[in-house]
């Protein structure tokens, strides 16, 4: 009976990957690796709204914002009309982490660029992840299409 129950959980987990279009993406820690499964944002029109307007962000997942990898560029970001808090990973064209923001103030217009050096992509999770899995700069992020 608990095989059927842990199949169903995957078959429902899996329905729910699909329907939002989910990539999964692994954060390689001291302590081990976790996986996300993410949105992806790389359009400009993607990239602007992000994750606003969100009032939950699913345990486990995320939004990766893409940038053009052959011209990475100093990065910023900022909480407008974004409802949670959230964890930001700023990752160079290496996949290496470079900056970090941790619980991030919602509807805040500070901005957010814990890093001057030149950004391909970031990673938006919920707010506690990264203390909750210790993910530090240099930790590599893996991110297949």
């Amino acid at each position: 009976m608990s095989k059927r129950i842990y199949v169903l959980g995957l078959v429902f987990l899996l329905i729910s990957c699909l329907k939002k279009d989910l990539k999964p993406l692994t954060i390689q820690t001291s302590n081990g690796n976790i996986t996300y499964y993410v949105e992806i944002a790389s359009t400009k029109e993607e990239m602007i709204k992000g994750l606003m307007y969100r009032k939950h962000l699913d345990k486990n997942s995320g939004m990766l914002f893409l940038f053009d990898n052959s011209h990475p560029q100093p990065v910023a970001m900022w909480m407008k009309n974004t409802f949670i808090s959230l964890d930001m990973l700023f990752i160079n064209s290496s996949g290496q982490i470079i900056g970090i923001a941790q619980n991030t103030e919602p509807l805040s217009l500070k901005i957010i660029s814990p890093t001057k050096q030149k950004v391909a992509a970031v990673v938006e999770l919920n707010a506690g992840e990264v203390q909750k899995h210790t993910v530090k700069i240099g930790d590599k992020v893996i991110y297949r299409p």
